[in-house]
């Protein structure tokens, strides 16, 4: 943690809350999309040169594939994306005018029809819905709905989104080969930041939300008794055993979204992510120094699959979130409600 211990605790005039997307006013959802199309439509603040970033967005996105092998599938995963959520949320209200606070997904509320969702439905005030059915050729390209040894099948869309508001955002890094994680190279891949403007896809996936995304599935979760055992279950980068909830979750929304290096392209990630975080902070809360600064807060090495070979994760840990945010240890990042995490769930 930092040097001069944990951060201070926020006042309880200074959170914020975070509430689902269902529990939004319709004025509210609207506010928030505009907020994202606003920073969809700012100019890059990264080298586009180095990154090819064309938007503010885009930042977000090459930020994402630049830590990817560093962020996923080991000790840091749940902190650094902690910490690159709230920076987006800042971004939001700081550069576009946003008064709200991040939104989040909750999986198994919306499970049951997807595209008759609040997030889904393709209205004004939703996430843009299903993308266009693909051609036969087309969807043989697509890659496989998989996460270790879990399968599921190809949705139904896939193509270009035509509805809601994000009907005129484009996006451009070319999808990743989804071994690349277990590559040991621990370099990106030489592709990693080219860029290619084609339209917003996405393939909504029904049978994920039916037959993964589940109650069951949540209760365990939530039920873990260590960090080790709620990271291996909420993630479950092996597919034995239950399926995890935080990729299939990706893989609800289809191959952009899935994308574990460009998944951020999808402006559903920020709200499945904050899931994520919702579900994190209220398993800290239930032992708080024990899970969040003590021997049950961190779990695995510092590099995804441990690949190479790493150190454990500790709050001693600096992490980075690109060139123009400030390094930070893990110990000051993990706790909300304290430092610059003055946000609590609804």
């Amino acid at each position: 943690m930092p040097l001069n211990g944990p951060p201070d605790q926020c006042h309880p005039n200074q959170f914020t809350v975070r509430k689902e997307w269902g529990d939004l006013k319709p004025a509210e959802r609207k506010a928030y999309t505009t907020a994202v199309v606003c920073l969809q439509n700012k100019p890059s603040k990264l080298d586009s040169a180095l990154y090819n970033t064309t938007s503010r967005y885009d930042d977000f996105v090459a930020i994402h594939i630049n830590g990817t092998r560093r962020i996923h599938n080991d000790g840091l995963f749940l902190v650094w994306h902690r910490n690159f959520v709230w920076l987006y949320e800042h971004a939001l209200q700081s550069e576009c005018g946003y008064r709200g606070a991040q939104p989040y997904w909750h999986w198994i509320k919306h499970a049951k029809n997807l595209t008759a969702s609040p997030l889904f439905d393709g209205s004004e005030f939703s996430l843009s819905g299903q993308g266009l059915p693909l051609s036969a050729e087309e969807k043989a390209k697509q890659p496989p709905c998989r996460v270790g040894n879990v399968t599921c099948p190809t949705a139904d869309g896939g193509g270009c989104v035509t509805d809601g508001p994000f009907v005129n955002y484009t996006i451009g890094y070319l999808p990743s080969n989804p071994l690349e994680m277990a590559n040991p190279d621990p370099a990106l891949p030489p592709t990693a930041f080219h860029y290619q403007k084609r339209c917003f896809s996405r393939n909504l996936n029904q049978y994920v939300a039916t037959n993964i995304q589940t109650a069951d599935n949540l209760a365990a979760v939530e039920n873990a008794t260590t960090i080790a055992s709620f990271q291996a279950l909420l993630d479950n980068a092996s597919g034995t055993g239950r399926p995890g909830l935080h990729p299939f979750g990706h893989w609800t929304l289809g191959p952009t979204g899935a994308d574990i290096f460009s998944s951020p392209a999808d402006p559903a990630f920020w709200l499945h992510h904050g899931m994520v975080d919702k579900l994190w902070t209220e398993w800290q809360a239930k032992d708080p120094w024990a899970r969040v600064y003590g021997t049950n807060a961190l779990s695995g090495p510092v590099t995804g699959l441990n690949i190479p070979p790493s150190e454990d994760a500790s709050l001693g840990h600096m992490l980075e979130w690109g060139p123009n945010e400030q390094e930070l240890p893990v110990g000051a990042v993990m706790a909300v409600g304290r430092g610059k995490f003055c946000y609590k769930y609804a």
